[in-house]
C-alpha cells in the first residue's frame, strides 16, 4: 500500500482514521455495603483521596443525601437547582443514572482521571424509603456492580461505639 501512491482523498481518510478520538471508557461501578459503626467511613475516606475513584457517601440515607460532590447532585448551572432526598426517592433511577455517570450537571468528569465511581450503603437505607426493588434490580442483580462488604467481627463493640456515637453525637470520630 505504501509502495502505491494514492490520491490526497484516500490519503486523508486514511489517516483520520488513527485521529479519532476514542469514545470514553464508561466508570466502573460499586457499591461499599456495610453495617453501621464498621469503619465504613474510614474506608471510605481513604477511597475518596484515591485520584481515580470517585467515592460519594451515604446518598440513599432516609434522612438526606450525604456526598464528598455536591457538584454532582446539580441538574443544571444554578446551585438551587440539585436532586434533594425527596426527588431521589421518587426518582432514584435517574438519580442512580447521574450519580454513577460521575459527571456534574455540564458532562465534565468529578475526578479528571477518573476510572470507578461508588457509594456507600447500610442495609436500612433502602428499605425505609421504599426503594427495595431499585435495589435489587439496580444493584444487587447486576454483576457489572462491584461489592465491597465491610463487618466487624465483634457485634459487642459495633454496639457499644453506637451507644456512645448517640450518646455523644459524634458519629465520624
Amino acid at each position: 500500500m505504501l509502495s502505491q501512491p494514492q490520491s490526497k482523498e484516500a490519503r486523508l481518510r486514511f489517516w483520520s482514521f488513527f485521529q479519532r478520538k476514542k469514545k470514553p471508557k464508561d466508570l466502573e461501578k460499586f457499591v461499599l455495603l456495610s453495617w453501621k459503626r464498621s469503619g465504613s467511613n474510614l474506608c471510605s475516606g481513604i477511597l475518596y483521596l484515591h485520584p481515580e475513584i470517585i467515592m460519594q457517601n451515604e446518598l440513599f440515607n432516609p434522612i438526606d443525601i450525604f456526598t464528598c460532590h455536591p457538584r454532582a447532585l446539580l441538574l443544571g448551572d444554578s446551585h438551587a437547582d440539585k436532586w434533594w432526598y425527596l426527588a431521589r426517592n421518587l426518582h432514584p433511577k435517574p438519580f442512580l443514572e447521574q450519580i454513577r455517570s460521575g459527571c456534574v450537571a455540564n458532562g465534565t468528569k468529578i475526578k479528571s482521571k477518573g476510572k470507578m465511581v461508588g457509594f456507600k450503603s447500610f442495609s436500612d437505607h433502602w428499605t425505609e424509603v421504599g426503594n427495595e426493588d431499585i435495589w435489587r434490580e439496580g444493584i444487587l442483580d447486576d454483576p457489572k456492580i462491584k461489592k465491597f462488604i465491610i463487618s466487624r467481627d465483634c457485634e459487642l463493640l459495633a454496639h457499644t461505639s453506637m451507644k456512645r456515637a448517640d450518646i455523644t453525637s459524634r458519629y465520624l470520630t
